[in-house]
């Protein structure tokens, strides 16, 4: 059995540590996993498969796996942390990563595969650290770093992260997207760049969508968004598109299931627009699926985005999708003929939607047709079992 540490900042909600909730319970029966956090926090630590182990850092590290508000409990951690980051956001990464590194010592053992499960973000940003930890602080026959980005888009395109990658033996994009906007970025990495989707528990979706399910009300067609509330998700342009059907006839509820920090100007776009009967703030929700299984439609607005794995949760559940063209709409939507994909701005967002909303028929006709089909994990474990294996088989097909 092979022997992998897994290196993450957390376990908080968020895409990437779901990602990788989901990956430990898909594949920890097959490996012998090792799952290091910089801070054993979040919600997903409730609920971890046993067999993993978990350990943590107790080196400045640990600042990296939280907020600066986790710190508010203990002064000295307060200013350590904002030391930190205030470093780093006047001088980069590159200042702050020394003293993180002088700070931990190596870790005892010898692993087939160290991952890192995050990358890097802008280098003004107090976030990542889990590939630099990975190349200097692990002891493994080979390291392996996992992309959840728009390398090209989301602030990471950058000397010091690219550089960073040149150590890792296999770099595994969550999406042939995400592999395309990497490589484009670091051109000379394509050898070692290769796709590996993510994990989802369907089983566990479905049941959690049967909790308490949402009743929506009749006589309009209700369109689900679920996601941060932020700037990049572009969801000013949901609303605006809302009103466009509505002033066309449609009968149409928005309903945004999140919270971020653009809430506040979002409600007073619905105030201007008078839609405050035509969108509902549900704020943060611990099991979105409730709202999903009885939602007409799915929307996603996004600027970009990676792989999002809201896509494949709403499938499992028979919800189409509709969604602003970003890196991995191509294969996550139209190829698999899950929804429809528009042109990234107002405009053709709005004909978009309307047009759909339009013919409600063809909405239900997708959503039976997703309803009767069958979702796994067996391509990811496929994917996951080539690349950590790559190297007992010089056959590994790029």
């Amino acid at each position: 059995m092979k022997k992998l540490l897994i290196v993450n900042n957390n376990m908080k909600i968020g895409g990437v540590q779901k990602s990788l909730y989901n990956l430990l319970w898909s594949v920890s029966d097959q490996y012998d996993i090792t799952l290091l956090l910089f801070a054993p926090v979040g919600d997903y630590m409730d609920n971890l498969p046993e067999r993993v182990r978990v350990c943590s850092c107790t080196s400045l590290f640990r600042y990296l796996g939280v907020g600066q508000g986790d710190c508010a409990g203990s002064l000295r951690d307060r200013l350590l942390r904002g030391f930190l980051a205030c470093i780093c956001k006047l001088f980069g990464r590159g200042a702050v990563m020394p003293l993180l590194l002088r700070s931990q010592k190596p870790l005892p053992g010898h692993y087939d595969c160290a991952i890192s499960y995050l990358q890097n973000g802008s280098p003004r940003h107090f976030y990542g650290g889990v590939n630099e930890f990975v190349l200097s602080k692990t002891d493994a026959a080979r390291k392996i770093a996992f992309l959840h980005c728009d390398y090209l888009r989301c602030g990471a395109n950058h000397r010091e992260n690219n550089q960073s990658y040149r150590g890792f033996d296999l770099i595994a994009a969550c999406s042939d997207g995400c592999r395309r906007s990497f490589v484009q970025a670091v051109p000379e990495l394509s050898e070692r760049c290769v796709t590996v989707p993510n994990f989802h528990r369907c089983d566990e979706i479905r049941s959690l969508a049967e909790q308490q399910t949402y009743r929506y009300a009749p006589g309009s067609l209700h369109v689900l968004m679920v996601g941060r509330l932020a700037h990049e998700k572009g969801i000013d342009r949901a609303i605006r598109a809302v009103a466009f059907a509505r002033a066309q006839g449609v009968a149409v509820v928005l309903h945004l299931v999140g919270a971020g920090p653009m809430e506040n100007a979002l409600r007073e776009l619905v105030r201007t627009l008078a839609l405050r009967d035509a969108v509902v703030f549900h704020g943060s929700q611990n099991n979105p699926y409730r709202f999903m299984r009885n939602a007409d439609l799915l929307l996603m607005t996004s600027f970009h985005e990676a792989a999002p794995m809201v896509i494949d949760e709403a499938c499992c559940l028979g919800l189409p999708v509709l969604s602003t063209a970003t890196t991995s709409t191509q294969e996550m939507i139209l190829r698999r003929g899950c929804g429809w994909v528009c042109e990234n701005d107002q405009t053709a967002l709005n004909a978009a939607l309307a047009a759909l909303l339009k013919e409600p028929a063809r909405i239900h006709a997708l959503r039976a047709r997703l309803s009767e089909a069958q979702f796994s994990n067996e391509g990811a474990k496929a994917a996951f079992a080539a690349l950590v294996g790559r190297y007992y088989d010089n056959n590994f097909p790029i």
